[in-house]
Parts: structure tokens; C-alpha cells; sequence
């Protein structure tokens, strides 16, 4: 096998109360990667769509491949394709996006056998360029698909589990510029008090409960955080939060930041999303920010086409 080529889908991490622990894959956007064994040493990197870095050690998907080639010591080159279709630092995964499919590449042309959990592990490697730490919750959404937690770091766990049929997923995305995962990231509180420890907990219970009973409203309810999306409402990367978590509540929708944001991720049942989109839309655009939408739906992992 010289080739293999995969769709990696956008993840939407955290959902509220389950940061760095929480992903959904979304069915839309994604990515395509294609990685190739070439006759010569390296890696070389083709980038089309939105623009990312080309050099091998910026780049999340060239970083991975770097990784993997030096710990099963691979002396083939590569040559990695990225046809980027998921805007970056957007809170969508798309660093996540290109390093679980590369990661999924090597690990089928060299015939690695990786369980799961290594193969996410693997990609987490990746988030290390973006984020400047390896979280593993949008890696491991984009190699699973449905909705992952993550159960340890040191090693890496993950479970996996089938969101209800008829959830719709909404993706609010403003025009606003963040600066980078790594930015979004020191908004992060350091200590957090134990109340509030206790209420995210609780939220968060709430939520794997309505994931695994796939009882829709219980996940709805569980999409509250005190930690760290307030912190990251003052510092600016969720705009008119308020009011959308008003239009949440007037819907019956779940709010919450999508990953390190700036996008919003709504969930409700899949026959109101047109409504809950355009709530979200009339709010962004109200205060100025212009605003693109992904109306979509839980999805697969990476899968080769």
C-alpha cells in the first residue's frame, strides 16, 4: 500500500462542563488528508483550502507523522495532502481534524495494528503545535466519531458512545478574531473553588447520563459550565453569551462554547435547528459580527474514501 486517503471530520469539544474531556464529530465540515509514501527522506506537506503552515513541525498533521515515523522508527518519507475545509481557530477541531487523520494514515500504510487508545494518543501529539498541550478530546472525536470522553491522559483512555438519533447540532461562527487555541487556553482559571468544582461535576454527570440513556433533554441540561466559560465570556472569546443562552432556554436548546471558541455550539432536536440557527444568527448579527452556520449532526470518525 502506497496511499491512503480519509475524510477527518470538525469536532465540537467541552460542551459546557466537560473540558478537555468532552467531543461530539460533526457530519459537516471536514477535511480531507492523504498521506503517500514517497521514494525520498522527509516530509512534505501540500495545503489547499484554508490556509495552515506548510513546514512539517507548525503543522499538527505534519507534527503527528514526525512522531510516529521517530517512535516505530519508519525511515520511508511522506508525503502528507490537506485539502482544509474546516475553518482553523475557530473552536471546531480542525488542528484535531489533521492530525487524527494523519495519524490514522501511517498507522494503516505501515500496518501498525494501534489500538485506539494509542492512536489517539498519537494524534493528541498534534495539538501540542496548536494548543501548546496535547488534549486528547477532539482527537478523539475525530478518530471515533459520536460522542467521546476522555477518561485519563497518563495513559490515554477514551470511551465512546451513540448520541440519540434525533439530536441536530447548530455551529455559530462569528467573525471574530481570538488569536490562537494557545490564547484561548491561558484563559483557562488555574484553581477554581470547590463549589464550583462540584456544580461542573454535577452538569457533567448530567450530560453522559442523557448520552448514554440517549435521553436528549438530560444532555440539554448538563450543557452548563461555571469554570471556564465565564472566564473565557471575560476575556472576549464568547461574544453575547447571555443572550444566547437566553435564546437557549426559550427554545430548549443546550448553549455552549465550542471548544477554545470562538464558535457556538447549539444542540437541539433535529427538526428546530433552522429555528435555533437563525436565533443564533439574528443575535450575532445584531451586535455587528457577521456569522456563518454548519446546521449538522453527529457524525462518524475518520474513514477512508
Amino acid at each position: 500500500m502506497k496511499s491512503v486517503k480519509v475524510i477527518a471530520p470538525a469536532t465540537a469539544a467541552n460542551l459546557g462542563p466537560g473540558f478537555d474531556v468532552f467531543a461530539v464529530a460533526l457530519k459537516q465540515p471536514h477535511d480531507i488528508v492523504e498521506v503517500e509514501v514517497k521514494d525520498t527522506p522527509g516530509i512534505e506537506m501540500e495545503i489547499s483550502g484554508y490556509s495552515v503552515p506548510t513546514e512539517p513541525r507548525k503543522n499538527t498533521g505534519g507534527y503527528v507523522a514526525m512522531r510516529m515515523l521517530e517512535s516505530f522508527r519508519i525511515k520511508d518519507g511522506l508525503r502528507i495532502k490537506l485539502q482544509k475545509n474546516i475553518p482553523p481557530a475557530m473552536g471546531m477541531g480542525s488542528s484535531a481534524a489533521s492530525a487524527a487523520g494523519v495519524a490514522y494514515c501511517i498507522n494503516k500504510l505501515f500496518d501498525l495494528k494501534l489500538p485506539t487508545d494509542d492512536l489517539i494518543q498519537f494524534a493528541s501529539y498534534g495539538e501540542i503545535i496548536s494548543a501548546g498541550d496535547a488534549h486528547a478530546d477532539n482527537v478523539a472525536g475525530a478518530i471515533q466519531g459520536g460522542f467521546s470522553l476522555v477518561i485519563s491522559r497518563e495513559p490515554i483512555h477514551v470511551m465512546n458512545l451513540e448520541p440519540p438519533e434525533d439530536m441536530g447540532v447548530v455551529i455559530a461562527t462569528p467573525n471574530i478574531e481570538k488569536g490562537s487555541t494557545k490564547l484561548s487556553r491561558e484563559a483557562v482559571p488555574r484553581e477554581i473553588p470547590i463549589i464550583s468544582l462540584r456544580e461542573n461535576v454535577g452538569h457533567a454527570s448530567l450530560l453522559a447520563i442523557g448520552m448514554a440513556t440517549k435521553n436528549i433533554d438530560y444532555i440539554k441540561k448538563g450543557m452548563n459550565d461555571v469554570v471556564v466559560e465565564p472566564s473565557r465570556v471575560r476575556y472576549g472569546i464568547f461574544r453575547e453569551f447571555s443572550k444566547l443562552k437566553k435564546l437557549g432556554q426559550e427554545l430548549n436548546a443546550g448553549i455552549a462554547g465550542s471548544g477554545a471558541g470562538p464558535s457556538i455550539l447549539g444542540i437541539i432536536e433535529k427538526n428546530k435547528r433552522e429555528e435555533l440557527a437563525k436565533g443564533m444568527k439574528e443575535i450575532f448579527e445584531n451586535a455587528g459580527y457577521h456569522c456563518d452556520l454548519f446546521i449538522t449532526e453527529v457524525g462518524e470518525g475518520v474513514r477512508e474514501v
